[in-house]
């Protein structure tokens, strides 16, 4: 039976996640805007891998793929790296990043969704709750910021791909008993999605290289070394620990104050404009971390019908 409160570890995980991946969005602005979407993912992929295997050999870790776990494997990659990392690039490329974070951050209503149908979960009233109330948060962060759909068509829908994409992801790989290390499962996803990026970054993407590294600043040079470091190798781990350790209606509600940071972040490194309505969409998604992380009610509950 799965868990439904995070362990102190979960905890620590989970507040990086949302430090990690809330200050993220300004910076991917930052760095996509001197580097092409392909080349900085196929750039950061390679990057990333060599990182994550070093250090869990360096760890002595098993990197090892346990044996008929290799489909499953090449499926969660598909869509947790290389679609994710693709619609999402170009989408921050086309939108401002509090926007792009609004977008992506609508992930834990479609994970929801397909683990319902995929994994037959049942999330609670208590959970449900929650992500009612997250999701009224983001609606509430997006309110007045509807317009995206008609000034940025295309970023708009490649960010809500992407969102999409990463919720059949975590339903999915909610699925499998991996039987190998988190830091094994996260090195293997970046090379199974990331290296086919890398490979179609060299021919879509090759001749703009010369340009790209003349007139590359250093502000992109260290935020992109700070995307890799802290948001993809760090918080990819944390993230799948995570999800290991509780159901996906806890999980991916949990993570719901990323876009809130992400807007509040962009607002002062980038001078993003925000208003009240980000101070109401935080006490909406506060709500939801609270029903989220707080210990499932007891109440009304028969042990009997439980597994």
């Amino acid at each position: 039976m799965d868990k439904q409160s995070l362990t102190k570890s979960g905890h620590f995980f989970l507040i990086s996640i949302i430090i990690g991946w809330g200050t993220s969005w300004p910076f991917l602005k930052i760095a996509l805007s001197e580097i092409p979407p392909w080349t900085f993912r196929g750039l950061i992929a390679p990057a990333a891998v060599i990182l994550v295997f070093s250090a869990g050999f360096l760890l002595q870790q098993n990197m090892r793929v346990p044996k008929g776990r290799w489909r499953q494997l090449l499926i969660v990659s598909f869509f947790n790296i290389f679609l994710w990392h693709i619609f999402s690039a170009w989408g921050i490329k086309l939108l401002g990043s509090g926007q792009a974070s609004i977008i992506a951050y609508t992930m834990p209503l479609w994970a929801v969704l397909f683990s319902v149908l995929i994994n037959q979960e049942k999330p609670g009233l208590q959970r449900l709750i929650g992500l009612c109330l997250g999701i009224v948060g983001l609606s509430t962060l997006a309110l007045g910021e509807f317009g995206i759909f008609f000034s940025a068509p295309m970023g708009t829908m490649m960010m809500l791909a992407a969102a999409i994409f990463w919720g059949i992801g975590t339903a999915i790989h909610k699925t499998v008993k991996w039987g190998m290390s988190t830091i094994a499962l996260v090195g293997w996803q970046l090379l199974i999605g990331g290296l086919p990026i890398t490979i179609i970054a060299v021919f879509l993407e090759a001749e703009l290289w010369p340009s790209t590294i003349q007139n590359i600043s250093l502000m992109a040079i260290l935020s992109t070394l700070l995307i890799l470091a802290y948001p993809i190798i760090f918080c990819w781990f944390a993230w799948f620990h995570i999800v290991d350790e509780v159901p996906v209606s806890v999980s991916t509600v949990s993570i719901m104050l990323v876009p809130v940071i992400g807007v509040f972040s962009s607002h002062i490194i980038l001078e993003e404009i925000i208003g009240m309505k980000e101070a109401l969409a935080l006490m909406f998604v506060c709500g939801a971390l609270a029903l989220a992380l707080l210990p499932k009610s007891k109440r009304g509950t028969h042990p009997k019908s439980r597994n």
